[in-house]
This record gives structure tokens, C-alpha cells and sequence, in this order.
């Protein structure tokens, strides 16, 4: 068949909808596409559809590339200004529970207080997602599930709730007495679960733990705070404890400056999105004698072409047997 002649039979049209659009064209359809006599119209035509376009796989998200420039990200501050920037981040959380707080822990509309009794359950049955990661991190490095574990951030008890199902001790901590009240409503029958409020710069962390985890909470956190969390956790973390967590790791033009942050404007009660590079976790760690075993892309921020965010996994070595 030549690209100019005009035998495209009804046949032909037909396996090219059924090929390519999985359906049957109607006879109308068929009239029309024998109606364009030259063959390179008709394909054009074709491939340039609507319908053709919207059955075509999307394009994978750009992702940031590997020659990123550095980031000036000042995580180091003293301790009135450690005061300063807690009392903000407790400020804004405390009145997003009170106002949002299914929303405020997943940012989508459905979890809007005017959507949220139709969707609750999605909200909540999501959690069992965290809980699938965090079982198969610990089949995967041999631990044990008969663990302590330390929730940073539990918002409502999303999560909370499996981890109780599946674990013997978990405490529940988070900066927001109003997000912890109800998540003590929502884990009543739960007895194995202990409640925690962030007051100073221990961040609840008293006693040692056996795993420690946190999902999509620190980067609400100004640097100097994720890092003062992560500090405490690597301390406390018990002898051949495993944390896992998430945290962003690079953000395209982020930069963060105490000073800047404290007289900017920028404390509006706005949820805000921070990162703390990798070079500062695996050097905090380094500190507190912990290991790295995983370093994993997530999809947890977004858009992926200009943020870079991490799932860790880190182990604290097992006192050696004499």
C-alpha cells in the first residue's frame, strides 16, 4: 500500500482501534478516518489524538540530577534560639489539630474537616502501609519484631494503631497536645500503647528503645530541630536497635539561616517543609556509634525535581560478647 493511496480497508481501521484505543470503533468513526484519503494524514491524525494520547503511559517525573549544587543549611544553633524555634513548631501543630488534623498529618482534600467523615477510614486504613515497611526492614536485617518502639510524630494515631497490633511496647510521642488528645481517643482500648508530649529539647526521648521510627514528620521541622531529634535518637536508641525514618535530604534552591528564618516572616502558623543533608544524619550517627544499613529514595515529597528525599535505616551495634 502506498503512503499516498487510499486502500485502508474498514478492517485495517478497526485492528488499529482495537491495537491501540482497546475498543471497536463505531461506523461513524470508520466513515470519517476513510474519508482522509492519505495515508500519513491518517496516521498523524491518529497518533495526535485525544483518546490516543490519554492511553499512552505518562512519562516518568523528572527527577533533580546528580550534579546538584551545595545547599547553605545552617542545623546548629544555641539553646534560646533551640527554645524559640520549638515553642513555633508547637504553636503551629497544636492549632492544626485543632483545626485540621486529619488534613494537617495527610495533606490531601479528602481529609479536609468538611470531607473527612466519608474518608476517615482511608485516612486511617493508609497507616497499615508505614507498618508493611517497617516489618519487612525488619525480616530483611534479621531482627526480631519482640520490640520496644518509639513513634516520633504519631499526629492522630494513624499508625499508631498497627504498631500496637504488632508490637508489645509503643510510645506515641509528638509536639502537638491536640493531635496526641485525639490520637488517645482513637488507641483507648490499646493498653500497650504510652502517650508522649515534646516539651524541651529531649524531645520526650528518656528512656532507650529497641526501634525507632518517624514518616513524614520531621520535615515540618526548621534543620536545627531535625537535627537536635535525630541527635537524642541516636543516643537513646538501646544496643542492636534499628531506626528507620524519612526525612528530605535536598531541596532545589533551599536555603536556611537561623536569623534569617527567626526575623523573616516566616512564622505564620503555615505547614512548612524543611531538608537537613545526608551529611549531616551519617555524621550524627558516626557520633552516637550507629551504622547505616539502608539509604533509600522515597516519593514522600514532591515534586521530585526539586526535592530529594530518604528513607534510613540505621543499627546500633549489639555489645560485643566477651
Amino acid at each position: 500500500m502506498s503512503e499516498n493511496g487510499s486502500s485502508v480497508s474498514s478492517e485495517d481501521i478497526v485492528a488499529a482501534y482495537r491495537m491501540f484505543l482497546g475498543r471497536k470503533p463505531s461506523v461513524e468513526e470508520v466513515s470519517v478516518w476513510q474519508g482522509i484519503r492519505s495515508l500519513g494524514e491518517r496516521r498523524a491524525a491518529f497518533l495526535e489524538s485525544a483518546e490516543f494520547s490519554a492511553n499512552q503511559p505518562k512519562a516518568a517525573p523528572e527527577k533533580l540530577p546528580r550534579n546538584l549544587p551545595g545547599t547553605d543549611v545552617e542545623w546548629q544553633t544555641d539553646a534560646a534560639t533551640t527554645s524559640l524555634l520549638l515553642k513555633h513548631v508547637k504553636q503551629t501543630w497544636t492549632a492544626l489539630g485543632e483545626s485540621r488534623p486529619h488534613w494537617s498529618v495527610l495533606s490531601g482534600d479528602d481529609f479536609l474537616p468538611e470531607q473527612i467523615a466519608q474518608n476517615e477510614k482511608a485516612f486511617f486504613d493508609s497507616g497499615k502501609h508505614t507498618l508493611a515497611a517497617l516489618t519487612s526492614a525488619l525480616k530483611r536485617h534479621g531482627v526480631s519484631s519482640n520490640l520496644n518502639v518509639y513513634e516520633f510524630g504519631c499526629g492522630i494515631g494513624r499508625v499508631t494503631a498497627y504498631l500496637a497490633a504488632t508490637f508489645p511496647q509503643v510510645t506515641a510521642c509528638d509536639i502537638s497536645q491536640s493531635h496526641l488528645d485525639r490520637a488517645r481517643q482513637e488507641l483507648a482500648d490499646r493498653k500497650n500503647v504510652k502517650f508522649k508530649l515534646v516539651e524541651d529539647d529531649r524531645f520526650a526521648m528518656t528512656e532507650p528503645f529497641d526501634l525507632w521510627t518517624s514518616f513524614i514528620v520531621l520535615q515540618h521541622n526548621p534543620p536545627p530541630i531535625i537535627a537536635m531529634i535525630l541527635a537524642r535518637m541516636f543516643m537513646k536508641l538501646a544496643r542492636g536497635g534499628l531506626a528507620m525514618f524519612q526525612v528530605p535530604t535536598y531541596c532545589l534552591g533551599y536555603r536556611f539561616k537561623v536569623a534569617e528564618y527567626l526575623g523573616g516572616g516566616a512564622l505564620d502558623g503555615a505547614i512548612e517543609m524543611h531538608c537537613l543533608p545526608q551529611s549531616v544524619i551519617f555524621n550524627l550517627a558516626h557520633q552516637a556509634g550507629c551504622v547505616a544499613l539502608e539509604v533509600r529514595e522515597n516519593d514522600d515529597m514532591g515534586p521530585p525535581s526539586q526535592w530529594l528525599s530518604n528513607t534510613f535505616i540505621f543499627r546500633k551495634p549489639p555489645i560485643p560478647k566477651p
